[in-house]
Formats: structure tokens, sequence, C-alpha cells
């Protein structure tokens, strides 16, 4: 490999790829780091008024992956969040009675805080027939329900 070349330093010894070896493990360090403490882009767009916000991500080897957030949100707020997520697309159970169990969809191993309502008129979703991709926002008694699955 030409970006292993030897390289010696001061006192003749050879690094060979070393470096750029503990370069590569040291970027995997910093991502799963940042992965770990920075919020998702999901949560920084929750409005300023939401609390207890919580938040639950599982990925797997292959790409799929669960994300889940509940967070406690005043009701005049709930719509700016769906905005904000660019959900746009309202469930009507006799419009959408086909993909109903797509958009009550559970999140499978979620934690057991994670408890959404049914559908209902206010909830929000994204689903196109055959993708294998669900995201809904669902809202009841001041609390608000984002899940997004990939399969």
């Amino acid at each position: 490999m030409k970006f292993c070349k030897k390289m010696k330093l001061s006192r003749g010894v050879k690094w060979g790829c070393i470096v750029p070896v503990l370069g590569l493990f040291v970027l995997i360090g910093v991502a799963l780091l940042f992965d770990k403490y920075v919020p998702s882009s999901a949560h920084r767009a929750l409005p300023k008024s939401a609390t207890n916000i919580q938040e639950y991500y599982s990925d797997s080897w292959n790409g799929d992956f669960v994300r889940v957030i509940k967070s406690k949100l005043p009701e005049k707020d709930y719509e700016d969040y769906a905005k904000a997520l660019k959900m746009n697309t309202r469930f009507d159970a006799t419009k959408h009675k086909e993909i109903t169990s797509m958009i009550n969809i559970g999140a499978g191993d979620a934690p057991s805080w994670w408890d959404p309502p049914k559908a209902t008129g206010t909830t929000y979703f994204e689903y196109i027939q055959g993708d294998d991709y669900v995201q809904t926002l669902k809202y009841s008694n001041g609390t608000v329900y984002l899940l997004v699955i990939s399969w």
C-alpha cells in the first residue's frame, strides 16, 4: 500500500501502517462519542417548550434502525414540531385504512416508557406503500410521540 510507506522517527523506529490505522481508530472513536452525546436532529427540532424528553435509538449492521422520542409538549407547539420534521400528511382512518397497521407499527425493542397511543386524526405520518421506512408523530394528553423505523 502506498500510504503505508516506512516512516522513520527520530530514533529509527519504523511505523509503517500504524499511523493511518491509529488515525482511523481515533476517527471512529470520535464518531461514536458524537453519536452518543449529540442529540438527534429530531430531538433538536423539538420546540423549546418540550420537557421530560426521552429518546431511544437502536441500529444494526445492515442499516435497520429504530428511533423513538417521547416528550411533554404543549398542544399549541405540536404542529410546529411536525413542520420542523417536514411532516405534513395527517392520518385519516377512512382514507388510510390499508396502511393503518403500518401507522400503528410497534417499535420492537423500545424501552418500557415507550407507550404511544393508536393513530388518530392528529397523527402525522410519512410512509409510502412498499417502502421499508415509517415515520409517525402522535399527540395525546400533552405528550408527543415520534417513531422512525427503517428495516
